[in-house]
């Protein structure tokens, strides 16, 4: 079934949601009490583990998917990023591809209720590549291909990576549209204990933190776009995914406490 027409015209927001890892599970507390208030959101672009939730939402899977994580527990967590290097990857990944045919199998972008977007990384062309339309399988698991931790997706002779290499809060998509855009943003640098973590440091927190403190300072330049900015903060490492229940609470204090900012955008667009 194809998107009605109406979309294009509803009013609304355009929510961009940021990479993120585990943090961005905050972005299910966000969406929450956008939904709660009665906010519409016309469509959302989303990088990493901002179209994963993003598109899950668009799917009507968010409640699932909200559940699915609050009952995750560390080992299973483990087991769906298993630890095993190879040539292009240190996760083995087919557990969780598994779990995503599980809410994405037959779905395509083209027949969401909420128009969306991934962004992913095109390897041979060195520049964003779009998911606007085709399997939201493929779309989200590009663009959650994280370099070094799962292996790139192949779609076709393209290799595909994280979109946050080039857009990790993809304002610039979304300004396309020029409708008013609401970001959610939750990188940001890890606060590091520098005798107790640096000096022991092993190679998975070593590529993790000096990636996470390049995507914040990337974040913090490509967010500047947007009307109302969303930050949420949590103190979790990139895949503490079974601390869902912390996250998604950071998400939901956050938008509340920008939700007087998007009413008023809101207010102002009508008018």
């Amino acid at each position: 079934m194809k998107r009605s027409g109406k979309s294009k015209n509803k009013k609304g927001i355009t929510l961009v949601l940021s990479g993120g890892s585990a943090r961005g599970l905050a972005h299910i507390g966000v969406i929450e009490v956008l939904q709660e208030n009665k906010i519409p959101i016309k469509r959302i672009i989303g990088t990493s583990a901002g179209a994963l939730i993003g598109g899950l939402y668009s799917a009507g899977k968010l409640k699932e998917v909200k559940n699915m994580c609050l009952d995750l527990h560390k080992k299973e967590v483990k087991k769906l990023l298993h630890f095993h290097p190879s040539k292009q990857s240190i996760f083995n990944v087919e557990e969780f591809d598994k779990l995503l045919k599980q809410y994405t199998e037959g779905i395509n972008i083209e027949s969401l209720n909420t128009p969306f977007i991934a962004v992913a990384f095109n390897l041979n062309k060195g520049e964003k590549y779009l998911f606007e339309k085709g399997g939201l399988f493929d779309a989200i698991r590009a663009s959650v291909s994280i370099p070094g931790f799962f292996k790139p997706f192949k779609k076709g002779e393209i290799m595909l990576v994280d979109g946050g290499v080039s857009d990790i809060v993809p304002v610039d998509v979304a300004k396309k549209y020029k409708d008013k855009i609401v970001v959610v943003n939750v990188e940001h640098p890890p606060k590091l204990n520098i005798k107790k973590e640096i000096e022991n440091i092993n190679i998975l927190k070593l590529i993790d933190y000096t990636t996470t403190f390049g995507l914040s300072e990337l974040a913090k330049l490509e967010e500047k776009g947007a009307d109302v900015i969303i930050h949420p903060y949590t103190k979790v490492k990139r895949f503490d995914f079974y601390k869902a229940n912390e996250i998604i609470k950071e998400g939901r204090k956050s938008a509340l406490k920008a939700l007087p900012k998007i009413k008023k955008l809101l207010r102002e667009k009508n008018k």
